[in-house]
């Protein structure tokens, strides 16, 4: 009948305006909270450049801006962080760029972190997970160093952001969509390019993974080691792998990896006592066999003295280019000389990394190098970066130092309870808690040997990872506790290709979606991007029969 058609249109068209009016209310607080949450967290995450008056800088800070600006290779500096600055500080107008970027990129990380470790993957309060990230943040920036690297100049935070996406990509793969593996994955690439001690320690992980994924499909147990994703994580470091000298060649003209290692390995085998030993052996035979060996007697003791220092017999054999080559058949002369004592002196020298993990290392320093990169490249910013309090003798260095009577105590506390936690997970049968355990206790030993094997420990070195302990801790515990000995969920299986890029591209270009109203005889066409957040206990009972109120 005419007029029945009519009621059920006009029931339809209300039944529209009120799912509308409720996507509207809920999304608006909700979004007033997500600005909100971002706003403090960024905040938290800046604390030390807000009050410093400027992002911090570090010694190596004037380096990777030479690197991009003058678009050559600078020994220990990665280009590609260079270009990283460049990019975000809208090319050199405003340094405040790249810590912002820097500060959102961790922040991804960690709200994929959290949400990868918890158990329910379902529907979630987004106004609490948005406290409850925020909490998090404000426990991470005020009771661990990680703000004096999200607010610093440095490719450190670099490392801890490889660290979480390998994880991610191996462990949660199919629980997450193509659009937030690709962006883990650039994420995780950026990190590996910023850094070569971090494409080590991807590699190192990569191994790890494997020994795990073989672990579990020797025992069939835990499922979760035996379903991991390798092929994806192996990708992303053998990509970097093979990009990083691609990407020097084509700025540079220099295809190559970022230079610099044999110098760093000869700074730690001279800290280590081994080259003192090659060299009282084999110049007493051969006054001749080294060019080093008219300065063994001047040699200083630690690895920070030759490498920087102007009195160092480095400058005399005409620098880092200049002893490259002498300072790498020293070093295969050590490790084939001496194996055992090479292999235990970095042994204690990783442990001794380990274990260091105070913030504010060399922050309080005069910078020069920095300070002459500045005066020279970036003109526009330095009025401003010489009033900022690390130039000016201020405050803010001394809060690092200050904040470690909080820090260090809090990180060995973490360390303690991540320890604590895997008896925990292997009774109650939790393979990925097994598994992030597992992998986060092998990124901090990985880290502490190839920084104070390979190098010479520094507090910077561990602290810029160890305060991804609380992360990992916090969010396992709690995923422990609300399991409660369940056996670990199976991840969704979507079909081939309702889980392929193509299909969801189409999914998003579409116009609408049908929703069949019952008993009314049309659709109601919604906007795709609203019909996710539609939940049945959102609406009112709607009488499409009965009389309609205005």
């Amino acid at each position: 009948m005419p007029g029945s058609s009519f009621v059920r249109h006009l029931g339809a068209r209300r039944l529209g305006a009120r799912l509308l009016a409720c996507a509207r209310a809920k999304s608006a607080p909700t979004s007033l909270m997500s600005v909100l949450t971002m706003a403090g967290a960024l905040t938290l995450m800046l604390w030390p450049a807000l009050l410093n008056g400027f992002p911090i800088v570090f010694f190596d800070t004037g380096g990777y801006i030479e690197a991009a600006a003058d678009h050559k290779l600078v020994e220990g500096r990665s280009l590609a962080y260079g270009l990283f600055l460049q990019a975000t500080s809208l090319n050199w107008r405003t340094l405040w760029g790249p810590v912002l970027a820097q500060s959102l990129l961790t922040l991804w990380m960690l709200r994929h972190l959290s949400a990868g470790l918890m158990p329910n993957r379902g529907r979630t309060d987004a106004a609490r997970d948005g406290a409850a990230l925020l909490g998090l943040v404000a426990v991470l920036s005020l009771g661990t160093g990680m703000a004096w690297y999200s607010a610093q100049l440095m490719p450190d935070l670099a490392i801890p952001l490889v660290v979480g996406s390998l994880w991610l990509l191996a462990f949660r793969w199919a629980w997450l969509s193509w659009g937030q593996r690709m962006g883990i994955a650039m994420v995780g690439v950026v990190g590996l390019l910023s850094h070569m001690s971090g494409m080590a320690l991807g590699g190192g992980l990569i191994v790890v993974l494997a020994a795990m994924k073989a672990a579990g499909m020797l025992t069939r147990h835990p499922r979760s080691w035996r379903t991991l994703r390798l092929l994806p994580a192996t990708a992303m470091v053998l990509g970097s792998m093979l990009a990083l000298p691609l990407l020097n060649g084509v700025v540079t003209g220099q295809a190559r990896l970022t230079p610099g290692g044999p110098l760093f390995l000869f700074g730690s085998l001279l800290q280590q006592g081994q080259v003192r030993r090659l060299l009282d052996e084999r110049c007493a035979e051969d006054p001749h066999a080294y060019a080093l060996c008219r300065y063994r007697h001047r040699l200083p003791a630690t690895a920070d003295e030759f490498l920087w220092g102007e009195e160092s017999p480095l400058v005399a054999l005409g620098g880092w280019q200049g002893m490259a080559a002498e300072a790498g058949r020293i070093n295969l002369a050590v490790m084939r000389t001496y194996p055992l004592a090479l292999a235990l002196s970095s042994l204690q020298a990783g442990v001794e990394q380990f274990f260091r993990v105070q913030s504010g290392d060399g922050l309080g320093e005069f910078h020069d190098s920095t300070r002459a990169v500045m005066h020279r490249v970036l003109p526009a910013s330095e009025a401003a970066f010489l009033k900022a309090d690390q130039q000016s003798e201020g405050p803010t260095p001394g809060m690092a130092d200050l904040s470690n009577y909080l820090t260090v105590p809090l990180a060995f506390l973490a360390l303690a309870a991540l320890g604590a936690l895997i008896p925990q997970a292997v009774r109650r049968r939790d393979g990925v808690a097994l598994g992030a355990l597992v992998f986060l206790w092998a990124a901090l030993a990985g880290n502490a040997l190839i920084c104070g094997a390979l190098s010479n420990p520094h507090d910077r070195y561990q602290n810029r990872l160890v305060w991804m302990v609380p992360v990992f801790a916090l969010a396992i515990d709690r995923r422990l506790r609300q399991a409660d000995g369940a056996q670990e969920v199976a991840a969704p299986s979507p079909a081939p290709y309702a889980s392929s890029p193509w299909f969801r591209l189409r999914r998003r270009l579409a116009r609408g979606v049908a929703l069949p109203v019952v008993g009314a005889g049309a659709d109601l066409v919604l906007p795709d991007i609203l019909a996710p957040d539609i939940m049945v206990m959102d609406l009112a009972p709607v009488d499409l029969t009965g009389p309609q109120q205005p």
